[in-house]
């Protein structure tokens, strides 16, 4: 399939998890892919698996995000597609949390997401032919409601989640798109922690399987990538400001 044909893509978060399964299905519809991360060893073997290209960036810092644009640009001469995947998790009850632990996930999944948002505009504007593109952002399903332990993480979420509808409602005349995604449970190195502290991961496994309406796990390739893909293409030209979810109806109700 080439449903990205022509486009150039840029992925931050792309060393593992959802970031590495979107990126693998860009570059397999026919997007030039960059993958950013900072985790660099990590970050160079998926782009020489998948076929990208890798840059170091921390999303929290301003002048990082103008130095990778400027190389984009320099290199394939246009920003098409953004997926401001790149986040960090955290748990623990809102009396308990240090207010260190608070601002580091609001720098990297909010603040990180706005950088990418404000200069991923501005790339899009300059495009040759005129401006045009799509931005995705990866908000969760606890960017919709709350989640025990997660004031830190669920803020951020949620932050993304009216970013995203403000950066849409600003450059539709611009013919800039901006989406969210609001991932599940998703087979991620998210969850390794998860089933490390379970006395049996196995059952734990089965546990989640069980509470979930379709009763699997997510995949990030499969679930999360086919949706960017779809978002990323001319097929969702009139998608924009609106919230895709992905979760296998955990949000729906119970089963």
């Amino acid at each position: 399939m080439t449903r990205l044909e022509g486009k150039v893509g840029l992925i931050t978060g792309g060393a593992s998890g959802l970031g590495a399964g979107t990126a693998e299905r860009f570059v397999a519809n026919g997007a030039r892919v960059v993958i950013t991360d900072i985790d660099v060893d990590r970050g160079k073997e998926v782009a020489s698996e998948i076929g990208a290209e890798f840059f170091r960036q921390d999303v929290a810092r301003e002048e990082e995000w103008e130095a990778t644009l400027a190389e984009v640009r320099q290199r394939y001469g246009r920003l098409d597609v953004l997926v401001n995947n790149a986040g960090i998790f955290t748990s623990c009850p809102v009396d308990e949390t240090p207010l260190e632990q608070w601002q580091r996930v609001l720098d990297v999944n909010l603040t990180g997401v706005f950088l990418g948002c404000k200069h991923g505009v501005r790339a899009m504007k300059g495009n040759p032919g005129g401006p045009s593109g799509s931005i995705i952002n990866l908000s969760s399903v606890v960017g919709m409601r709350g989640q025990l332990g997660g004031s830190a993480y669920s803020a951020s979420k949620g932050g993304v989640r009216l970013l995203t509808k403000t950066v849409a409602l600003e450059n539709a005349p611009h013919r800039i798109r901006c989406n969210s995604i609001h991932p599940g449970i998703i087979d991620t190195p998210i969850m390794d922690p998860l089933f490390a502290a379970a006395p049996d991961p196995d059952a734990m496994r089965a546990h989640l399987e069980q509470t979930l309406p379709v009763g699997k796990i997510g995949e990030p390739a499969r679930d999360i990538g086919n949706m960017a893909v779809y978002l990323a293409c001319d097929e969702s030209v009139y998608v924009t400001g609106a919230e895709m979810v992905v979760d296998g109806g955990m949000t729906a109700g119970l089963p």
